[in-house]
């Protein structure tokens, strides 16, 4: 290769690292930031559009919530959700009843994926005491902004991420981001 365009600073460092055959330059190993939609954005409650917000945290939720945990990523074994909703009953496990069953995990993704695990039986099996929605319909630009804004804290704990476009949309919408140091998500942080 004459060229290796990188979208993380970390693979930069990797490949810089490995290439002893031929040593890079800054000139032949780059990094290219990822490409990001602008159609991410901050809704405050004095926007028109922040009711359509509200109606679909009430089709995803119940009216108790007061604190959402958001998960924007495939049901595969690298992204971790296994993890994530241990993670998050520990979470709730330091609260008092009262504030627990005012949280939520919200997990947008396919709950039962070949290429992943049957999310559904790990709720029942580690975390039936806590609440844990999925969202799992494919959505529109507008509509994954709108999830973002419902969201506190968007989580992305992959053990191997090249970017993490999730957490960098999220991080737009106005929304923190709880990652791992790895790949990109660490550039965005």
């Amino acid at each position: 290769s004459d060229l290796i365009m990188n979208i993380s600073k970390q693979t930069v460092a990797i490949v810089r690292a490995v290439a002893k055959k031929k040593p890079r330059t800054e000139w032949d190993n780059t990094y290219i930031p990822h490409g990001v939609n602008k159609q991410f954005y901050p809704i405050s409650i004095f926007d028109d559009e922040y009711k359509k917000v509200e109606n679909m945290k009430k089709q995803l939720t119940d009216d108790n919530i007061n604190f959402v945990v958001f998960y924007n990523n495939r049901n595969i074994r690298r992204k971790n959700p296994g993890d994530l909703i241990l993670a998050f009953k520990t979470f709730c496990d330091t609260l008092s009843k009262e504030k627990a069953d005012q949280c939520c995990l919200l997990l947008h993704t396919t709950p039962v994926d070949e290429n992943g695990t049957h999310l559904p039986n790990v709720v029942k099996a580690i975390c039936p005491d806590y609440k844990v929605y999925f969202s799992d319909k494919k959505l529109d630009t507008q509509q994954l902004n709108w999830l973002y804004n419902i969201a506190d804290v968007t989580v992305n704990i992959a053990s191997n991420e090249g970017f993490g476009l999730g957490t960098c949309e999220s991080l737009m919408a106005g929304t923190p981001i709880i990652v791992n140091v790895t790949g990109g998500m660490q550039d965005q942080c």
